[in-house]
């Protein structure tokens, strides 16, 4: 009977742990995040009983008996894993969007300058003084 209620409850975790990892591939991060809240703790509101009786079982214990594993540890593992994995890829995207809006105001810059180097901008005559004289003025 132990072996039937741990595949049980790892087919219902992977099955979390996979449609959370779905909903984040193919919709969005935010909601990815709100899915993994809001499962847990909405079956927690609707059935008490039942859900506390689900995380409360207890696997096998650690440490001579002083450590129990039960379903809300895994849960906890998952959640930690899963929020690592979102933070990441949200942190990812985040970093290679900014190269490549950096990317476009550096060629958006050159283009400008490009259009000011006729020479009759003020501060562009400015510069080229100033580069031709050096540091020291000569």
């Amino acid at each position: 009977m132990e072996i039937l209620a741990f595949i049980g409850c790892a087919m219902l975790f992977i099955t979390f742990a996979l449609t959370v990892l779905f909903i984040l591939i193919k919709i969005s991060s935010r909601l990815a995040m709100l899915v993994l809240v809001a499962v847990p703790l909405f079956a927690v509101i609707i059935m008490p009983g039942t859900s506390v009786a689900f995380l409360s079982y207890e696997h096998f214990l650690f440490a001579k008996g002083l450590v129990p594993v039960n379903n809300f540890h895994i849960l906890l593992m998952m959640w930690s894993t899963l929020t690592g994995i979102i933070l990441y890829t949200e942190f990812l995207t985040w970093y290679l969007t900014k190269g490549k809006r950096r990317k476009e105001e550096i060629k958006a810059s050159d283009a400008s300058e490009g259009a000011h180097k006729d020479g009759n901008d003020i501060t562009s005559k400015i510069k080229e003084v100033f580069l031709k004289q050096g540091p020291s003025g000569k």
